[in-house]
């Protein structure tokens, strides 16, 4: 018989809105069994709706038809569109980018409109957003705008429209969903933490995520109310002059009282938790103070567990929700899209050309991190911001009409994978420009900024690359001046390419790279200043390549010829670096550049491929198995067996970097099929694994998945292996055919048009 499903209408205590309790008979709970355990907003505080709707929703979980996506129409005429909501988004698939209605809300201008598009790459603290604020001509303390400190600072994307008219913005947020699986993530490593009793660490770990993405500080405020400590992540501005605007948004000193005892209120629960989880796992396997460390991870694992599923669990997250829903509360301009229960969508602002300090300061909420801020924050809450205004730099020389999107720093996090994000990687190849930005004092020795240059190299996008140097004021303390510090600046990145890059890129693909950055160097210093005295020269230059026309694409007139065997051996070595590096994250073998995670940091991850959540986080397969393919597809495209006709140097290079960009295009979706979409199921199993021995069974079930999606091509007969070859042979096929047929139309024009010419 199956199992009742049954939905209550409750009030969280203090709150006037209403939610709803019941268990999804579609999602599986801690001991892998349908009916975990949910609470949703009801979007109503009207107690008579909020009955109604739970009513409905009790009708829709009696009706197993209507348990599938397939049947959300059919429900659609039965229920109104709150229970639709709260019951199928719990199924959906995971949209991985709100860039869609972004670009609904407010489309950007193209290359047709006369606007270059710009991709910002760079390591956090490089200067790259504070190179965007020279090139839109924020000031650095009246607008701050946007937000930069002496670390990790943009953790979404921020597109930024330089556009004469008046100032527009959307704002894209996670969705309700999204919020409570970070929400929970976080209270579950607080709870592990509270086990031991260090409320430092506790509140921490509750309110900055190790990740350094989802920061509840910035929504909930600090646990100290009087904290006179420097925080690293603060505006540069927070010593100093007060933004435009951000006088009335401050919090006074009762209400950060407030803040301050309601974290603590939170952080008194979670040790609750800890301690009434702990006490069993004690009592049966000993105290944690006596254990081995293997045994101590299994038994912090067991507590998380039982904390995870316990109702008092779900409470304490319900409650956070409830409060970090209240904070859109506090945005009283522009105006919110929301879903059906409430949880904003986006939010919009239009304003006048002399309205800019308004406009910027409204911005501040969903972008800004000053800690005379924290409590009102919306920043972690969001996925995307588009600007568009009359932006423009005093220096400027030039009426300036550019798409400015700038992306989270390259490796965000220190000990993060550093190839490049699924959604930065298709900014790449849309851009016009793509620009990596470093600090001269670093001379490039962040192993990020030399991945991100091999596989914008590997992908075939070289010819859109340009580079910058910052603080090239600080560097001329070495007492070199002019070209002779240029040439010392460069030499960094000349290293870096000789090095680094030299064991993934061919020696011609090296020798274009660093010929291509030869004369799209730019060394720029004082940009954290109002008036970057002694850049403009150069800030003038490099605005003007940003501007220029895209030098014109050389007409195909060859194609390269290629032996199918020598793309076998690519993917080979491919497949073995992807194996090797995820053999030594899981443990299975020792690596020297991998080391092994925790067992928290590999169960997150499967519960991120399991439920289909987005890249944004540490460990990111795909992206490590896109890069494994690009170096090959590179390494196999660079070494043409002959050509037809007889192309010159630099049509053969053209024509090669063209296939690159073709298939490495194709990858990204290639990666996500073998990793995310066609194992799911077998995410969802390593996942589940509870209790002594989970976590190894955990990392041989990850390797197993591994192991059938990536295989090794051997010489043995394996039709794994078949399917993956077919795959990529495909891609490549692919853009070989559609290139021949650009070279033999090509071809046919010059004809016609020699003997039009006759």
């Amino acid at each position: 018989m199956t199992q009742p499903y049954t939905a209550t209408a409750k009030q969280n205590p203090g709150r006037q809105s209403w939610l709803v309790e019941f268990r999804h008979p579609l999602r599986m709970d801690s001991a892998d069994k349908p009916g975990k355990k949910t609470r949703k907003g009801l979007g109503t505080t009207d107690p008579e709706r909020a009955q109604r709707l739970a009513g409905q929703l009790n009708r829709l979980l009696a009706n197993e038809a209507l348990w599938s996506l397939g049947a959300r129409g059919e429900a659609e005429k039965l229920y109104d569109p709150e229970v639709i909501e709260i019951f199928y988004s719990e199924i959906e698939p995971r949209t991985p980018d709100a860039r869609p209605l972004r670009d609904k809300l407010l489309p950007l201008p193209n290359r047709e409109d006369g606007y270059a598009k710009v991709v910002m790459l760079g390591v956090p603290g490089a200067g790259k957003t504070t190179l965007v604020r020279q090139l839109i001509g924020t000031h650095p303390k009246r607008e701050a705008f946007p937000s930069t400190s002496l670390n990790r600072t943009t953790t979404f994307p921020t597109e930024l429209v330089l556009k004469p008219g008046r100032f527009e913005a959307v704002v894209t947020f996670m969705s309700e969903h999204e919020t409570r699986f970070e929400v929970e993530e976080c209270v579950s490593a607080a709870i592990v933490e509270a086990v031991e009793g260090d409320m430092p660490l506790v509140a921490s770990t509750f309110l900055e995520k190790s990740d350094m993405r989802f920061r509840l500080k910035y929504l909930l405020g600090d646990l100290d109310e009087q904290s006179g400590e420097v925080d690293p992540y603060a505006d540069g501005d927070s010593e100093g002059e007060i933004p435009e605007g951000d006088e009335a948004a401050q919090l006074n000193a009762d209400e950060r009282r407030r803040n301050a005892l309601k974290v603590q209120e939170y952080i008194d629960r979670m040790f609750a938790i800890a301690a009434k989880c702990k006490k069993p796992v004690e009592a049966e396997l000993g105290p944690l103070a006596e254990m081995l460390p293997a045994d101590r991870a299994t038994a912090l694992e067991l507590i998380e567990e039982q904390a995870d599923a316990s109702e008092e669990f779900l409470e304490l997250v319900s409650d956070i929700l409830d409060e970090l829903r209240s904070k859109f509360e506090s945005v009283t301009v522009g105006k919110f899209d929301k879903t059906t229960t409430g949880w904003p969508k986006a939010w919009l602002m239009k304003a006048a050309p002399d309205e800019r300090a308004q406009f910027l300061a409204a911005l501040r909420f969903f972008s800004g991190i000053s800690d005379r801020l924290w409590g009102r924050l919306l920043t972690p809450l969001v996925n995307g911001m588009r600007v568009q205004g009359p932006f423009e730099a005093d220096w400027a020389s030039n009426e300036t009409r550019l798409v400015l999107m700038d992306t989270e720093g390259l490796g965000h996090k220190a000990n993060s994978t550093a190839d490049l994000p699924e959604q930065t990687v298709t900014l790449l190849h849309e851009a016009d420009v793509i620009l990596l930005v470093d600090s001269a004092k670093n001379g490039l020795t962040n192993y990020a900024a030399g991945k991100a240059l091999e596989s914008i190299a590997n992908s075939g996008l070289t010819r859109k690359l340009a580079m910058v140097f910052t603080h090239m004021d600080m560097a001329s303390a070495s007492g070199l001046k002019g070209q002779r510090l240029h040439d010392q600046v460069f030499s960094g990145l000349r290293n870096v390419v000789d090095n680094q890059l030299s064991k993934s890129l061919t020696p011609e693909s090296s020798r274009f790279l660093l010929e291509r950055l030869q004369g799209q160097t730019y060394y720029v210093g004082r940009i954290d200043k109002a008036d970057p005295k002694g850049a403009e020269p150069e800030l003038n230059r490099l605005l003007a390549h940003l501007m220029a026309e895209q030098p014109p694409v050389i007409k195909p007139v060859s194609v390269p010829q290629y032996n199918p065997a020598f793309l076998m051996m690519a993917i080979r070595e491919a497949a073995r670096d992807f194996r090797r590096q995820w053999q030594g994250i899981l443990g299975i073998s020792p690596d020297s550049d991998h080391k092994p995670k925790s067992w928290q940091t590999i169960k997150a991850l499967s519960r991120r491929y399991a439920e289909n959540w987005g890249e944004n986080f540490e460990l990111r397969p795909t992206a490590n198995l896109r890069t494994a393919l690009e170096a090959a597809v590179s390494s196999f495209l660079e070494g043409p067996i002959g050509w037809t006709g007889d192309p010159t140097p630099e049509q053969k290079r053209d024509a090669i970097e063209r296939l690159k960009t073709a298939v490495t295009k194709q990858l990204p979706d290639l990666a996500r099929r073998r990793l995310r979409e066609q194992p799911q199921p077998s995410w969802h199993e390593a996942w589940v694994p509870r209790g002594t021995g989970s976590t190894i069974t955990r990392r041989i079930r990850i390797e197993g998945i591994y192991q059938r999606w990536v295989p090794i091509p051997e010489s043995r007969g394996d039709q794994a292996v078949v399917d993956f070859m077919n795959e990529m042979e495909h891609a490549v096929n692919t853009a070989l055919l559609e290139f021949e047929a650009q070279v033999n139309a090509e071809a046919k024009s010059s004809v016609l048009i020699a003997k039009k010419a006759a």
